[in-house]
């Protein structure tokens, strides 16, 4: 009887120290769920503020200042093209005034590198951020560079060799048929750039709102 009576105990206590085991490993797991979840929304949540300053920075000035330099190149285009000598140069200066902005892609990207976009286990919204972040804004970013490389490349190199920069006036031996086939292709460039722009305002408040409707949900 007493050996039955060991033999129990010991089952018992081996019993007892797996389910101690497997309970501080449950205990681990769910406390590393909720640290996850509290780190996912935190995460979420930057990117929302994120997109809200980057609506507000397209809105309020950068789409307003870029689709006005799109009519300033518009307008020298045209002067260009009917050889208005005071005309062209009163807008050239106006070209001269190039503003990009990119959106904020840092919070994505280092989530994408450490893996923590497993965080968000919501497959739709995974796609959405993989879309825009890795679609739309890249192609923003690619867009900016194309622009101001060829600015300065081009439209700046043909400013450098055939005006008075101090003065902003044409020299005598001044190549406008060159400015203009120049001007043609930096009108293209700028007009792609505000669609970007546009279409990265439209698509950042509809990834805002699917975000902000996930996180009122949890």
């Amino acid at each position: 009887m007493k050996k039955s009576y060991n033999w129990l105990n010991h089952l018992f206590n081996f019993i007892a120290v797996i389910l101690g085991v497997y309970l501080a490993f449950y205990v681990d797991a769910r406390g590393k769920a909720r640290e996850d979840q509290r780190e996912g929304r935190l995460l979420m949540q930057s990117m929302v503020n994120d997109l809200k300053a980057d609506i507000k920075s397209y809105e309020a000035y950068q789409i307003p200042f870029n689709t006005s330099y799109q009519e300033n190149v518009d307008s020298l285009l045209t002067f260009l093209v009917s050889n208005n000598m005071g005309a062209i140069e009163s807008k050239l200066p106006s070209i001269l005034q190039v503003e990009n902005y990119a959106p904020n892609i840092s919070i994505y990207n280092s989530m994408k590198s450490s893996g923590k976009l497993r965080l968000i286990e919501d497959v739709q919204l995974q796609k959405s951020l993989s879309d825009f972040y890795d679609g739309t804004a890249q192609e923003c970013i690619s867009k900016n560079d194309i622009q101001a490389d060829y600015f300065l490349n081009e439209v700046m190199s043909w400013l450098r060799v055939n005006t008075d920069l101090m003065q902003m006036k044409l020299l005598p031996n001044r190549e406008l048929l060159v400015f203009r086939n120049t001007l043609m292709i930096y009108q293209s460039l700028v007009n792609q750039k505000v669609r970007d722009y546009e279409l990265v305002v439209e698509e950042s408040k509809a990834l805002k709102e699917q975000i902000e409707t996930l996180l009122a949900d949890r």
